[in-house]
């Protein structure tokens, strides 16, 4: 059985808080609010808990004083009890993410310590997200408790003070279950002389997935009133894969013991310290440290997801600072902005020089369009022998003059800027509607061919088409092509 230290053995491990106080506990005034004595242990701490917190409030400290207990001296004394009631809401409160804080563990040498910093309290609030805190009721202490006689105001506080006690109490063990079922917080259980305990940890196991650099630029913090200074950063940035599990450990232990956090068989990790340390005052009186000698060790990790982050780790500063030099003399001189400023007009003047070649070479491409689709049409002329020949090379010539049509029209783009596949589409089928209308006429003129009076016909709605969106899009701010 679980053995407190320097005391008598507890009967269950479920009990082991309560044996805390059992060897020496004296009757509760609060015995009487519980209805069964096979109660379950959680609601003898509750109830132990109550009492404790009941002998902490001012009203109950002052209860065996004699003197005036005026309506005045009894709101005074409950106010001051029911703002340390609402005091306690908030210790629990704050406490609950101490233990979320130790129960992370991260398994990565290489993370920066901000990058730890900030993975863990990203860690502790997907912990906590779900968790809701118990809130006090509204003070009973109104316009009606200051009207009523000083000896009743004061029965009735303590009433509602000792109600207020036990709920509390029973709102802890009731918030410890909860985060019991989230599989925050672990249980034990015992035979007589072993224990298995069970606790939780949410794990992060970091690994580097790649290095890679950037540049940036950046202002230094201005160490007088109007100056600073300007410099280009070369940053190592690491990627790191993150999996995140939750862990489940299983410890079966012979010859338990419980101890007080400073009289510990083995040394207490800082880590866990400073979550004894975050105890509420309330509750220290109840926190041990078990130890014994764990002879099974049972550990399960389920995957929970996979995310990226970024460290980043400046490897090179250099500033731009020219100057103007004429031996000792220093003629001009002009730092980042200046630079900046010259790359920009710079970038502009060779886009403008690289627009103005694509005009050219639009234009240089329009030229070679229209003068291989009049080849093309021309060509019909030849198709009186080895009509089969000539006529697919005409077609070929045709096919080419759109081509290039399109790809002049493509330029034109380049050189205004504003790139659109339409008008790309719209110029080489107007060129080439324009091209096969002509071919389809002189063929069946020159071979009476109905079937080619037809395609021309197409051909030349399909040029008329074309021709009315190109209008249409020059009303709109269009450009033209050639």
């Amino acid at each position: 059985m679980v053995e407190l230290a320097n005391k008598q053995a507890s009967t269950t491990v479920n009990r082991v808080a309560s044996a805390i106080t059992d060897h020496n506990r004296v009757s509760s005034h609060f015995d009487d609010l519980l209805t069964s004595p096979e109660q379950l242990s959680k609601q003898r701490l509750a109830n132990e808990l109550a009492s404790e917190l009941w002998s902490r409030l001012p009203i109950s400290r002052s209860a065996d004083e004699s003197g005036d207990r005026g309506i005045e001296h009894t709101i005074r004394i409950t106010t001051a009890s029911t703002s340390q009631v609402q005091t306690w809401y908030g210790q629990l409160r704050e406490f609950v993410p101490a233990i979320a804080k130790a129960a992370t563990d991260l398994r990565c040498r290489a993370l920066t310590d901000l990058l730890r910093d900030e993975l863990r309290a990203d860690m502790q609030g997907q912990m906590l997200e779900q968790v809701r805190y118990p809130l006090p009721n509204r003070s009973f202490v109104d316009f009606k408790f200051a009207d009523l006689p000083p000896a009743e105001a004061w029965e009735q506080a303590q009433h509602h003070l000792e109600q207020a006690c036990l709920e509390f109490a029973n709102q802890v063990f009731a918030l410890f279950d909860t985060l019991q079922k989230q599989k925050l917080i672990g249980e034990i259980q015992e035979t007589s002389s072993t224990c298995r305990f069970t606790y939780f940890r949410r794990v992060a196991i970091a690994e580097a997935s790649g290095t890679r650099t950037e540049h940036r630029v950046a202002s230094d913090s201005p160490s007088q009133p109007f100056g600073h200074g300007v410099m280009v950063e070369t940053l190592q940035l690491t990627d790191f894969k993150i999996q995140h599990r939750h862990a489940q450990h299983v410890h079966h232990v012979r010859n338990p013991t419980l101890n007080e956090s400073d009289s510990t068989v083995h040394p207490l990790p800082v880590k866990y310290k400073k979550l004894i340390e975050a105890c509420p005052d309330w509750m220290t009186g109840s926190v041990r440290v078990l130890e014994g000698e764990l002879f099974r060790d049972e550990r399960i990790e389920w995957d929970l997801f996979t995310e990226t982050r970024s460290t980043e780790k400046v490897i090179e500063r250099v500033r731009r600072d020219p100057a103007v030099v004429f031996g000792p003399f220093i003629l001009a001189g002009w730092g980042d902005d200046a630079i900046a400023e010259e790359e920009n007009r710079q970038r502009e003047q060779h886009n403008e020089s690289a627009k103005a070649v694509y005009a050219k070479k639009s234009r240089l491409n329009q030229w070679y369009s229209l003068g291989i689709g009049g080849l093309a049409i021309a060509f019909i002329l030849f198709t009186g022998t080895a009509t089969a020949v000539t006529t697919s090379f005409a077609i070929l010539l045709g096919l080419t003059a759109m081509a290039l049509s399109g790809y002049a029209a493509h330029l034109a783009c380049l050189a205004h800027g504003d790139l659109s596949a339409g008008r790309v589409l719209l110029h080489s089928t107007l060129i080439g509607a324009c091209v096969f209308t002509c071919q389809g006429l002189l063929f069946s003129i020159l071979h009476w061919s109905l079937s080619a009076f037809g395609l021309s016909i197409l051909a030349g709605i399909a040029a008329v088409v074309a021709f009315n969106i190109k209008n249409s899009d020059k009303e709109l701010d269009g450009f033209r092509v050639g």
